[in-house]
């Protein structure tokens, strides 16, 4: 019994480390192909493709075998949906900006505005790039579907949203903290919210481990500790 529980401590230790590693090398490999910047889409669709099977307990390997294939794949989709949620952006901002700094006395709603479509575009962005990593579909599809879910799972979408605001915000607006952990953000700071946020959204994503995923998952770990 006691080898037993052993063992299996033994596994699950040897799987943390291992989502670790990979979430290293998937933050590296991100943060190189989002320099481009019309890129983005597509590095980060890529970066969940593999973080939805880790969240699956699929064997993967190194990121580093499937990641650009997953990359390559992504940019006929999600190229078109990042400029198209750039564009967006910019939008909101041109809003924003009109309604604070060109109008006098501010432009009420203008900004009013800009802060709630800035919140929907957020919302459906949180739900936009893990679809089109589990799913194939439409550019249109993706967008309606992601909508959709954003409105339908609105409690996940928030915990999902203020986690990614964590980690890509406050380095922006709290620059010691960058200055100071800036090194964990180039470690972590763009695959562990996106690895938080498929926990978060794994049932919609269809990522909850099956039976015949942890019958699997068993049966590799007593052959892995007898090789050993």
């Amino acid at each position: 019994m006691m080898r037993d529980e052993l063992t299996a401590l033994m596994g699950q230790i040897r799987r943390l480390l291992n989502a670790a590693a990979d979430l290293i090398i998937l933050n590296i490999l991100t943060l190189v192909c989002c320099l481009p910047v019309i890129t983005i889409g597509a590095a980060w669709t890529a970066c969940y493709a593999h973080i939805l099977r880790l969240v699956r307990r699929q064997e993967t390997g190194l990121p580093l075998r499937t990641y650009f294939a997953d990359f390559k794949k992504a940019l006929r989709t999600a190229t078109p949906a990042w400029l198209l949620t750039l564009l967006c952006a910019l939008i909101v901002a041109g809003d924003y900006y009109f309604a604070v700094y060109a109008s006098n006395p501010p432009n009420r709603f203008f900004l009013v505005f800009s802060i709630v479509m800035a919140a929907v575009l957020l919302f459906a962005a949180v739900w936009l790039y893990p679809l089109m990593a589990r799913y194939e579909n439409t550019v249109r599809g993706h967008i309606e579907n992601a909508v959709l879910l954003a409105a339908g799972s609105f409690p996940k979408t928030l915990l999902a949203s203020a986690v990614q605001l964590a980690f890509f915000a406050l380095p922006l607006f709290v620059p010691d903290l960058f200055y100071y952990f800036g090194w964990l953000w180039l470690m972590g700071g763009l695959s562990l919210p996106l690895y938080l946020t498929a926990r978060i959204f794994r049932k919609e994503l269809a990522c909850v481990p099956t039976p015949e995923d942890e019958a699997q998952a068993e049966r590799m770990e007593p052959q892995e500790n007898r090789e050993d």
